[in-house]
């Protein structure tokens, strides 16, 4: 039987005994496939400096989190990775190189063709793709720590990671092509067979740990360093730390990964408060590692190498510093500091083909709101590419965008930069639409005794944004994969057809067309079409801001229409002078020509790895502001903001013929954009729709009865459990709320604590 165990992830760290089957199976998982190709792209990213050390770091062990995990140094009675597991020391060594991409080179110089020499199991590249891991089973003689020494010598006394020693230590799993060598039988068998020393090199290596000097060589002797009490602001710190990194305080806590997870924390919490301070911090939150030599020696090893108090801070380190001082300074820590609203500007030389000839003619400041809302059509004209988005999904072209602005304020500017994109479609509609007509006369000639021809079943792409629900279905239907696209002048006229039924039983359609779902209906009558199909339909509408405003009400805000909405506002032009426009040259018209030629050839899958690196830390950075805010409705948001601006960075990608850094930029300034616009547009309608809703099923003596029931410092789970699912958080929040502004709770740190009256 296996002397190792395997588990599905470190969240759950519940393992059973690893065998050749389970654990190959594990490298071959597209799940471990992924994330080891998301890693490797991460590394490029900070290694080409658009990461910095710490957010690699961070983005590194949040991926990590997902992998499959062995056990190396034991197999756990209990199923279970932890002392009470009642571990059984599996007789092998685990040696992990960091920070070393040249692991292959190193195993075929030092180690192939002698494994089974010096008991080798395993040799691979870890999952990050920045380090090396041997597995091997220990000389018979030497302790772990011995061992892992002695192969550190074989291999050309390589630097290594001597904190990796523990029974409880896990190893994450990575991708089947990472691995150089493995001995199925030796690493899931239950026989050791491990290198046999000569007396000599036994003697030498059971003497290596009372040679300080040979055991740590770069490790830094800690300094005696007393704790004390720490502050309010320390602790505050330090929990934000914690929750930026998007860890808990269980997983800090677990054994075998307690090391690795505080070390993503120190550089942050070493730059914000004294040593002393930072150890008492962690006597109370991490109670039996801060007991350990190692934890000292981590902790004084951060202060005396790495902490430079001239070190700027990143954005995420500043929001969490002056989130504590606004604790040690008495203020609520839920109140933001004010900033200037940002200009939002985009540089026309930076652009692509076609989308930079757009913008000549009309002035810099309309040039964000234009490519806002020509976007839906480059997105049609594109309709047979897939991509994968940072969620692992496949994705297509799908996007809706509204241009918001008063009556007589340059609206018709968005229109004229549309029409140079679809002249090509427009005389195939026209075409197409000519036959269907020429059918329908002959049709309408026909004697009583003749046959009606059948239905061309023409494809026209641009379809009026009033079109009934049936004829659609059936443009839909006749459309062969290629996606619809409808131009709006003013958004009243959807409006006027409302009792009609055309926006309150389009909205729906609308919702799936984001992500191409289906849609259908199902009728009696051959006068109206029936059927089911992939909504592929786009369009862009222009609007004033009353028109946004009775479109946009509470459900469709709260339904998630108004989260896959792209959004511009156009300069206020109140009292403005007149604005002056030029018309675009006959050479400007051919360069556009050839860009819609590339978007209507682009097909099949395009993979984007910088994209989804850049838009996967985009979105992570605005799940922890809006963590620290606690704001549900920038939460919400957030998510598909991300997903219109990585869309708008495959057409940047289409355009230009690869992922370049203005491609890049391009796409995150589109999900800035996009993100402002929808908070300021529907973020106070959706904030009094979770208000609504928290204050309907909640009543005063349930709280009070759940208030007596929680203990004396809870979590939001904690309340969460009393009040059951069917509570929105925003619901829970407002219960907070309600009982701080009463005296009953404070806030201490990620709790809250019942406040004793004497």
């Amino acid at each position: 039987m296996s002397r190792i165990d395997i588990g599905k992830n470190i969240r759950k760290p519940t393992t059973v005994r690893a065998t050749a089957e389970a654990f190959l199976k594990a490298t071959s998982q597209q799940q471990t496939g992924r994330i080891c190709a998301e890693l490797k792209d991460a590394l490029e990213s900070y290694r080409r400096g658009e990461l910095s050390k710490a957010d690699y770091k961070t983005m590194k062990a949040d991926l990590k989190l997902g992998l499959p995990f062995y056990t190396p140094h034991a197999h756990f009675a209990k199923g279970y990775k932890s002392n009470e597991g009642e571990p059984v020391d599996s007789g092998k060594a685990l040696l992990d190189v960091d920070d070393f991409s040249e692991g292959q080179q190193l195993y075929e110089q030092r180690l192939k063709g002698h494994e089974q020499a010096l008991g080798v199991n395993a040799a691979y590249e870890t999952a990050s793709g920045n380090g090396f891991a041997l597995l091997f089973d220990i000389p018979e003689g030497l302790t772990r720590q011995q061992a892992q020494a002695w192969m550190a010598d074989k291999l050309g006394n390589v630097a290594y990671d001597k904190a990796v020693h523990e029974m409880e230590r896990a190893a994450y799993i990575p991708a089947r092509d990472h691995f150089f060598y493995i001995d199925e039988q030796l690493m899931f068998g239950d026989e050791l067979k491990p290198a046999v020393l000569s007396p000599e090199e036994l003697e030498r290596w059971q003497a290596w740990d009372s040679n300080p000097q040979k055991q740590q060589k770069t490790e830094v002797a800690a300094e005696p360093v007393a704790s004390q009490e720490p502050s309010a602001r320390a602790m505050t710190v330090f929990d934000d730390t914690l929750e930026m990194t998007g860890l808990t305080l269980e997983l800090l806590n677990t054994d075998g990964v307690r090391h690795n997870t505080l070390r993503l924390l120190l550089p942050t919490l070493c730059q914000m408060m004294p040593q002393a301070e930072l150890l008492g911090v962690l006597e109370r939150k991490m109670p039996e590692y801060s007991k350990e030599d190692d934890c000292r020696l981590l902790v004084n090893s951060f202060y005396g190498k790495y902490v430079d108090p001239n070190r700027p801070m990143n954005q995420q380190q500043k929001e969490v510093f002056l989130r504590s001082l606004k604790v040690a300074d008495g203020r609520q820590s839920d109140e933001e500091e004010k900033e200037p609203k940002r200009q939002w500007t985009v540089s026309a030389k930076q652009l692509p083909i076609g989308i930079k000839e757009s913008m000549k003619g009309n002035p810099p400041a309309l040039h964000l709101p234009l490519i806002v809302g020509m976007m839906p059509a480059l997105m049609a004209l594109a309709s047979d590419v897939s991509f994968r988005y940072c969620d692992g999904r496949i994705h297509y072209l799908g996007g809706m965008a509204i241009i918001k602005a008063p009556q007589a304020n340059n609206k018709s500017a968005v229109k004229e930069v549309v029409d140079l994109w679809l002249r090509m479609i427009r005389k195939e509609d026209a075409a197409a639409r000519e036959r269907e007509e020429e059918t329908s006369a002959q049709n309408r000639g026909r004697k009583n005794s003749e046959r009606a021809k059948p239905d061309p079943k023409e494809l026209v792409r641009e379809v009026p944004i009033t079109i009934s629900c049936s004829r659609l279905l059936k443009r839909l239907k006749c459309a062969k994969g290629k996606t619809l696209y409808s131009f709006c002048n003013e958004m009243d006229t959807l409006l006027k057809t409302n009792g009609a039924g055309s926006w309150s039983a389009k909205y729906d359609i609308y919702r799936e067309a984001f992500d191409r779902g289906n849609w259908g209906q199902d009728f009696n009558s051959d006068q109206a079409e029936s059927g089911l199909t992939p909504v592929a339909y786009n369009w862009t509408i222009l609007s004033t801001p009353g028109a946004l405003r009775r479109c946009f009400k509470g459900d469709n805000v709260e339904n998630g229409l108004s989260s896959r909405m792209m959004l511009a506002e156009l300069p206020d032009g109140t009292f403005a002078k007149i604005t002056k426009f030029e018309q675009i040259t006959e050479r400007d018209q051919s360069r556009i020509d050839e860009a819609v030629a590339l978007l209507r050839a682009a097909n099949g899958f395009y993979d984007t790895p910088r994209l989804r690196s850049a838009i996967g830390k985009w979105v992570e950075q605005k799940r922890q502001e809006a963590v620290l805010a606690m704001d549900l409705v920038k939460d919400t948001y957030r998510r598909r903001a991300a997903v219109i601006g990585f869309r708008c960075g495959v057409v940047f990608m289409l355009l230009a013929g690869k992922e370049t850094n203005a491609c890049v930029e391009f796409a995150l300034l589109m999900a800035d954009y996009t993100l402002e616009m929808q908070l300021a547009n529907f973020g106070p309608t959706l904030r009094k729709q979770y208000a609504r809703d928290s204050e309907e099923p909640v009543r005063y003596a349930p709280n009070r009865v759940a208030f007596n029931e929680l203990p004396q410092s809870f979590v939001l789970s904690d309340l969460r459990a009393l009040k059951g699912p069917e509570l929105s958080d925003a619901g829970l929040y407002s219960i907070i709320r309600r009982w701080t502004v009463e005296g009953w709770i404070e806030r201490k740190g990620k709790c809250w604590t019942k406040v004793t009256k004497e």
